[in-house]
């Protein structure tokens, strides 16, 4: 239980970073790149924090993608990540929701933002693949570290992205519920999820490449058999 609800608050927290810094930067500095900085800044450092807090715990997948590649890889059991999917994008509803009542609009609006177009999708590919690549080689490495490469990772992928690095089902699903700049309608991001879980599959098995190990079989030496001369 301890692992699914880690999930759930740690998704919501994501998705309110991303509608909430959307929102008020906004509100203060309006279309401007130091607007689009402190909302990528604001979303790299909570996943990054979410993660040192719930990895542990959970992981700290708090993105469906990531659950998937490890599903595939075979670390977890698809009963083990049903409910993984299911805290996930609850989280991320419950994020967005959460965003709306802060800043008192309508609670459950659903966006009408249109994402479309192939360089949205391609985006959304090569962000996802990344991460996705990132984590696996990481764990594999067993480093301590995951938590401030991926928030980095994501903070950069923000700001250089056509698509500004959705890179999450969850997050997709909870930014359909707001009218934030940051949020995206039904049928877009319903596009941009099956890019995102293709991206995951396609990079875990590019990952299979570094992360093998390599096993090398040695033939036992045989025993020389000696004769004596009588």
């Amino acid at each position: 239980m301890k692992k699914y609800l880690s999930e759930f608050i740690g998704t919501a927290f994501l998705v309110g970073a991303i509608l909430g810094s959307n929102s008020l930067a906004m509100n203060i500095m309006g279309e401007s790149s130091a607007a689009h900085l402190a909302h990528a800044l604001s979303i790299g450092g909570t996943l990054m924090v979410m993660i040192m807090v719930f990895g542990p715990i959970s992981g700290g997948h708090f993105n469906p993608a990531v659950t998937i590649s490890f599903l595939v890889k075979g670390d977890m059991k698809l009963e083990e990540a049903l409910p993984y999917f299911i805290s996930q994008i609850l989280g991320g509803i419950a994020g967005a929701v959460a965003v709306n009542l802060m800043y008192e609009v309508n609670a459950f609006p659903v966006s009408d933002i249109v994402r479309d177009g192939y360089g949205q999708y391609v985006s959304e590919f090569i962000t996802t693949f990344g991460l996705v690549m990132i984590i696996h080689i990481l764990v594999k490495q067993k480093s301590e570290s995951i938590h401030l490469a991926v928030g980095a990772y994501i903070f950069a992928a923000i700001t250089y992205s056509s698509s500004t690095a959705f890179a999450n089902p969850a997050v997709a699903i909870g930014r359909i519920f707001s009218n934030a700049d940051a949020s995206i309608e039904p049928l877009s991001a319903m596009a941009f999820i099956v890019t995102q879980v293709a991206a995951a599959l396609v990079s875990f098995q590019v990952c299979k490449f570094f992360i093998a190990t390599d096993i090398i079989k040695t033939k036992p030496k045989s025993k020389s058999k000696t004769t004596r001369k009588k």
